[in-house]
């Protein structure tokens, strides 16, 4: 079934561009495209900022003797199964193929779009009642990035505001005016920015808000969560 909330609906894009996804999932995702609307833009956003990554990488062929040894080992009868160790038996999670997804995405995105240390916190912000992402941020050892995936501009004598708004917190705190080429950058991770915080903009004017909270609307929004 094919969800209705956007986070889940851009998990599962992200799941059907990057090929993960059970045949009967994939098949459904694919029958649904030509009528759902929001899914056809989620898939073509993955598609547009995954696909170009293969391009990364020069053709290259197997050793010589590969496919050989492939049918050498199908050939051969399969071993007896081993019973696992104790300690393998009670590992206390496992990846499952949605988290892995979830995982694989961000960190495919980010190669793309900002090559650096891997992140370890991502949020993706959009407008209010909207799903289409407009904004990526990350988070990890090297600081923030926050960088726009769309031609979003602030209307004329006006500036874009990112604030953060801690787990729990009532008051948002101001992590800088955005800079006109669309682009943030924190050398060190803020407080406030964790696991299940969330980011916000508002339109301020250009020096930022003179009362260190929003004076004008926000109109991008998304949560941090870990990668």
């Amino acid at each position: 079934m094919i969800p209705q909330n956007p986070d889940d609906l851009h998990v599962l894009a992200g799941e059907f561009v990057l090929g993960v996804l059970d045949e009967p999932d994939a098949r459904e995702v694919a029958e649904a495209l030509a009528t759902n609307i929001e899914l056809h833009r989620a898939v073509t956003f993955w598609e547009e900022h995954l696909h170009p990554l293969s391009v990364l990488v020069s053709p290259a062929l197997p050793p010589a003797g590969t496919w050989e040894a492939i049918e050498a080992r199908i050939a051969k009868p399969a071993p007896p199964p081993v019973a696992p160790r104790f300690w393998e038996n009670v590992v206390p999670w496992r990846w499952s193929t949605a988290g892995f997804a979830v995982a694989a995405a961000g960190l495919a995105l980010w190669i793309l779009l900002m090559p650096a240390p891997e992140p370890s916190l991502v949020a993706v912000l959009h407008p209010p009642q909207q799903d289409q992402p407009s904004w990526i941020a990350t988070a990890g050892r090297s600081g923030v990035v926050v960088r726009a995936v769309t031609a979003a501009t602030p209307p004329n004598d006006r500036a874009f505001e990112l604030w953060a708004i801690a787990p729990g917190a009532t008051r948002p705190r101001s992590l800088g005016v955005i800079p006109a080429s669309g682009e943030l950058r924190l050398g060190t991770v803020p407080p406030d920015l964790r696991d299940g915080a969330t980011l916000a903009i508002s339109i301020e004017p250009p020096g930022g808000s003179p009362t260190q909270q929003p004076t004008g609307p926000v109109v991008f929004v998304g949560s941090v969560k870990p990668v």
